[in-house]
């Protein structure tokens, strides 16, 4: 999907002229920097000891495996320490933040555990995965606020009344086909020097990529999801020798609920919206790339929250976008600043770097605006 999309995105965007100053360079850049920072041995241990404690108390069900994901708050730490120069008060903001984030991940996990139940299949797992479960804190008040409007409340787009209403055109092959075919027209169709059996040929090469992603991700994600069992089984036999009468779930990666066709089908369509927000907020500097292909990441709390209403994730995930590139925005300074410290170059015409996926976890970002008031 990443090897289809963004040769798709950028002569889109160059296309379209962005004069965007903060180019985003990806995710995998910051959990570089995050894995790579002095605090990463203080944090790692911090939550660790905060979840046993958390289940030991009764206040999570979740034993938390994904231990990788513990990037997005190492990155936070990180951030804190750059500011406030590696004061000791630094170190406690930095430790204390990871905590009270994990914290709060572990108990939206168990928040949401039966809707990725009844929407994902999930049993037994939960997702306390911050760059998509942090979301959860918006998308579910916004569903509740698409109730209570007129006409729009009684939308309901799912993926059987798709498939139902326009047969075969429902079906995910399809929907990826047209999906992918739209999103290569618009980057074709946008350019001054257009051939059109190039551009045919590419809508058609793209739209098939597409529509295999659609077929072959919830394949491959249910066969990994086969494969988790006897660990999943082993695990809880596990926690429940050392937890006596305790129901606990397995915390993992929120790449486990990518097998829904509408969490691929919105992050796919979010591209055009982002790109969209991206030139008409005034206050927006960041030029939307590397991470457009990891917006699926975005759709899993949509899709969760609109109990696999299309139409509602669609606007969910648009109230997302424009929330992440605020944040994208704001920390591009930042970002830049601990790029440097790990020799990552700024791209040529970029007076900046930044990253969608951690701006996207907003909830980081709160303690840093606090830990950097606290330190001017």
């Amino acid at each position: 999907m990443s090897s289809t999309i963004s040769p798709v995105a950028q002569p889109l965007v160059d296309n379209l002229g962005f004069k965007l100053t903060a180019i985003d360079i990806g995710w995998a850049s910051g959990s570089a920097i995050a894995w790579s920072t002095q605090v990463v041995p203080f944090i790692f241990i911090a939550i660790i000891i905060t979840n046993i404690i958390m289940i030991m108390l009764g206040w999570t069900k979740t034993m938390d495996v994904d231990i990788w994901n513990y990037w997005h708050v190492l990155f936070s730490g990180s951030a804190i320490l750059l500011v406030c120069k590696g004061t000791l008060l630094a170190w406690v903001f930095a430790i204390g933040q990871a905590v009270v984030i994990m914290g709060i991940m572990f108990i939206i996990a168990d928040w949401t555990q039966s809707d990725c139940v009844e929407i994902f299949g999930l049993e037994g797992i939960s997702l306390p995965h911050c760059q998509s479960m942090c979301n959860c804190l918006y998308t579910y008040p916004i569903d509740k606020l698409l109730d209570k409007i007129p006409g729009i409340k009684n939308i309901h787009w799912t993926s059987e009344g798709i498939v139902e209403k326009l047969g075969l055109l429902g079906e995910p092959i399809m929907m990826g086909f047209i999906i992918g075919g739209f999103l290569s027209a618009l980057a074709q169709f946008t350019s001054p020097e257009i051939n059109i059996g190039t551009a045919i040929q590419q809508i058609l090469i793209v739209g098939m990529n597409i529509a295999a992603v659609l077929v072959l991700i919830p394949r491959m994600v249910s066969l990994l999801m086969e494969g988790l069992m006897p660990i999943s089984e082993a695990t809880q036999s596990f926690l429940e020798k050392k937890f006596p009468g305790k129901e606990l779930y397995i915390g993992l990666d929120a790449a486990v609920a990518t097998g829904h066709p509408f969490v691929i089908s919105i992050g796919l369509l979010a591209i055009p919206i982002i790109l969209i927000e991206a030139v008409i907020l005034p206050w927006n500097t960041v030029l939307p790339l590397a991470d457009l292909a990891a917006l699926p990441f975005w759709a899993v709390p949509c899709v969760l929250s609109s109990k696999g209403n299309l139409f509602r994730g669609l606007i969910e995930m648009a109230v997302l976008c424009a929330i992440a590139l605020t944040f994208s925005s704001y920390g591009a300074s930042i970002v830049t600043s601990l790029a440097s410290q790990a020799n990552l170059t700024v791209p040529e015409g970029a007076a900046q770097i930044t990253n969608l996926a951690i701006e996207g976890q907003w909830i980081t970002w709160i303690p840093f605006f606090l830990a950097k008031m606290v330190c001017l």
